[in-house]
């Protein structure tokens, strides 16, 4: 293109191609980067220059032709055909020369659509390379946040463990004092009963007593009224408690009923069975005896029939009967025919009744045979039934796993988002104290540039008179010390910041080859635009000093050297302090949980003693309640009425106690009765139980292989369900130990990764204020050696 570029402005020169010059100014000014710019670019001067020549062609052959011919009164001489011959020549010549740059043209312009291609492919498989680092970085991503989650989730269920211990502490200490509350409530409840049992027996007195003082017909007839009322009133609970007790009788007399139905039933199937059993053994003796006596009475005629032919064929050989015998038994021979000789009626029927026997017995035994087969089809549908509902059962189940691993998952996700979180909230405070030291270490350089700034006056200050004096030598001493000291200073800050720049060089490769995910890639892009808005202020001040000549690049290999031991130093004395910090809180923490439960322990002391106060306070009413009846019936009272009353008492309590003792003897003797009945009961139940045993012994091949399908198919699901349970203990473990792996390989990668990720934002903030530094330096003139073994580095790539 260079060549082509010098060809169109040495052409330019001449008159004729001077329409090439805005395409070669435009060719000059565009972007050669990008070949789909430049193939639009051939192509559109190819057709502008192709017009813009046709109309000049054209213009041209218009100003000739108005030359030669406009003035028809001019003769025609030789002068002027030569000439006219001479610019058609020219022209023509001028034609193949645009027609051969046409050409060149166009076979640039097929180059340049192939080199097209090439980078379009060329392209094409870098974006299918990235595409894949990308896929395999966004896996290993998942994974780190994968583990990080299990390790939040199991640090979750340690606090929510300790949670749930102090609740289920402080529940249990509610129960203790829930069940003493009720403890006590009931002993104050049975006190109030014996209180109120005493009032009302004191009430009869008194009421008895102004009776007997009185006269008064009418308060007697109301006291026994109300009497009355009392022992109705017990006499209807009595006969509710009977009434109740009756309906559980008969519950108890139908359920007996309906076992002795169910037991009676059952022996008549059995008998039933029995007699079935019987009568089919019976059937089949029977038959065999006439099937053996049918047989031997067949063998007898057949060899009397035979006997019979003998004497006949013997008497007459030639006969017409024998001729005849001898026809029918060849006829039947050969026919297959049941052609029997007419003097043996009775051995035909017996055959038609052996035949329709058989007969009979085949049907019997093929509808046996269809039995037999419906039943093992069923049981091999049945199998297949529990064989479809165990794997739709294990396909739930597996659907479950997957289910609760994508749970898991998206829980694992946003617990690796609050972590992210609170790594930028640490980041950004880790930035601030950064922050701080770097606007320190810039106010040194700053008083450093300026001694050395005034070391460099006074050098270049006037030079010394011929004949200098003692007192002037001296200050020059000092001033040459004061530089190489200041000079030294120097060399040491550089060697500093040559080791920073290498540990910052190793770090970025570093980054590149382990930290090169999005959620990574996220961060720095967050930190960059941070550290973007937090520099802006300073960008007019480097703006107001253009770059000079001796200006040079940055080269992050330039500097080499020493360790950061003074910030390492203070990220641990800042880890230190945010460890001191931690311990305070969760001591603080602690001292407040346990004033809580002081407070808690002392409030519910206050209460048990409330409580026992209220006790005590009742308890004396109580006492004194009583007191002061018992005076009041010592007063008001005889000793004759008080052994009346006492006695009445007496009796009632054993009648009472003979009433129940009656009920007791009764409802045991029901009892035994009782037991006696299902004694008889469980003894016909088991006979019952082994003639059906017995029956079941008896029965046809078909029912034995039915039990035996039904005991395997019990078998077979009692061992499901304990391959089931193998299987849940199975994973529960393989779970459980890999949590706890997946435990210590997040808590490690963790480490590792904060541990990164602080070192890159120290270094980070570090190798910006080096590069502010540096920036100073060289607006002030300092020029700073670099070795030219080291590559060259744009800043941008650390921006």
């Amino acid at each position: 293109f260079s060549a082509q570029i010098a060809r169109c402005f040495n052409e330019t020169c001449n008159d004729s191609n001077y329409l090439l010059l805005p395409f070669c100014k435009q060719f000059i000014y565009m972007d050669l980067s990008k070949p789909s710019s430049l193939m639009n670019w051939t192509y559109q001067s190819y057709l502008r220059l192709t017009e813009r020549r046709t109309l000049h062609l054209a213009e041209e052959a218009s100003n000739k032709r108005k030359w030669s011919f406009g003035e028809a009164s001019d003769p025609v001489t030789e002068e002027k055909l030569k000439l006219i011959e001479k610019e058609m020549k020219e022209q023509e010549t001028l034609i193949q020369g645009y027609h051969q740059e046409n050409e060149k043209l166009y076979l640039q312009m097929k180059a340049l659509q192939a080199q097209s291609k090439q980078n379009e492919e060329a392209l094409f498989m870098e974006n299918q390379r990235l595409l894949t680092e990308l896929a395999l970085t966004r896996d290993r991503l998942n994974m780190n946040s994968i583990q990080r989650t299990g390790a939040r989730s199991i640090a979750d269920q340690s606090f929510n463990i300790a949670d749930l211990t102090s609740q289920v502490q402080a529940a249990q200490k509610k129960e203790e004092r829930l069940l003493d509350e009720i403890h006590r409530l009931k002993q104050e409840k049975q006190a109030l009963h014996v209180d109120l049992e005493m009032m009302r027996k004191e009430r009869d007195l008194a009421r008895v007593q102004a009776v007997c003082t009185s006269g008064d017909k009418g308060f007697e007839l109301k006291m026994l009224q109300e009497k009355h009322r009392e022992e109705v009133t017990e006499l209807k609970k009595r006969l509710q408690w009977y009434a109740e007790n009756q309906e559980l009788l008969d519950k108890d007399a139908a359920r007996l009923r309906a076992a002795t139905a169910e037991t009676h039933m059952l022996t008549e199937q059995v008998e039933k069975l029995k007699m079935e059993v019987s009568k089919r053994a019976s059937e089949q003796q029977r038959k065999a005896k006439e099937r053996a006596g049918e047989a031997k009475r067949i063998q007898d005629l057949e060899r009397q029939l035979k006997q019979m032919e003998e004497l006949l064929k013997r008497r007459h050989p030639n006969s017409l009967p024998a001729l005849i015998l001898a026809a029918a038994s060849t006829g039947t021979e050969d026919n297959g025919l049941d052609v029997r000789p007419p003097t043996a009626p009775h051995s035909s029927q017996t055959a038609a009744l052996l035949e329709r026997r058989v007969h009979r017995l085949e049907a019997e035994l093929e509808g046996h045979d269809e039995a037999a087969k419906r039943s093992l089809r069923a049981m091999e549908q049945e199998y297949h039934r529990i064989k479809l509902q165990y794997e739709q059962q294990i396909s739930d189940l597996e659907q479950r796993l997957a289910e609760k691993n994508q749970n898991n998952q998206v829980i694992s996700s946003e617990l690796s988002a609050s972590q992210t979180q609170g790594l930028k909230a640490e980041m950004e405070q880790v930035k601030k104290a950064y922050q701080k030291q770097e606007s320190s270490l810039k106010a040194e350089v700053a008083s450093l540039q300026e001694q050395l700034r005034q070391a460099q006056s006074l050098t270049q200050a006037d030079k010394p008179a011929r004949s200098p004096s003692r007192h002037q030598l001296h200050a020059e001493a000092a001033q040459a010390t004061r530089i190489e000291r200041l000079t030294q200073e120097l060399s040491s800050k550089s060697r500093t910041i040559q080791e920073l720049s290498r540990t910052v060089e190793r770090l970025q490769r570093e980054r590149r080859t382990m930290l090169s995910g999005p959620g990574f890639e996220r961060a720095t892009n967050e930190h960059k635009r941070h550290l973007g808005t937090v520099k802006e202020p300073k960008k007019p001040a480097a703006e107001t000093f253009p770059p000079t000549q001796d200006e040079k690049d940055y080269h992050p290999g330039a500097f080499s050297g020493s360790h950061i031991s003074e910030v390492q130093l203070e990220n641990d004395s800042f880890r230190m302090r945010l460890e001191q910090l931690e311990i305070q809180k969760e001591q603080e923490k602690a001292s407040l949980q346990a004033a809580v439960a002081r407070a808690q322990s002392q409030l519910l002391r206050i209460q048990e003693q409330n409580a026992e106060q209220l006790a005590s306070v009742k308890a004396e009413h109580h006492k004194e309640i009583e007191r002061l009846l018992a005076c009041h019936a010592l007063e008001h009272s005889s000793s004759k009425v008080a052994e009346l009353t006492s006695q009445v008492n007496t009796q009632e309590v054993m009648q009472h106690l003979q009433g129940q003792v009656k009920e007791l003897q009764g409802a045991k003797d029901a009892l035994a009765v009782s037991k006696i009945r299902e004694e008889t009961l469980q003894n016909q139940l088991s006979k019952l139980l082994e003639e059906l045993k017995q029956a079941k012994e008896s029965h046809s091949p078909e029912l034995r292989h039915f039990t035996s399908l039904e005991q395997k198919i019990q078998s077979m699901e009692l061992r499901y369900i304990q391959r089931e349970k193998q299987l849940q203990q199975v994973i529960a473990d393989t779970r459980r130990v890999v949590e706890q792996e997946q435990q210590g390989e997040v808590e490690r990668w963790k480490r590792l990764a904060q541990g990164r990720a602080k070192e890159l934002e120290v270094f980070r903030l570090e190798l910006d204020s080096i590069l502010d530094v540096l920036r100073e330096l060289q607006r002030q003139g300092v020029v700073i050696p670099i070795p030219e073994h080291r590559e060259v580095v744009e800043y941008k790539e650390f921006k």
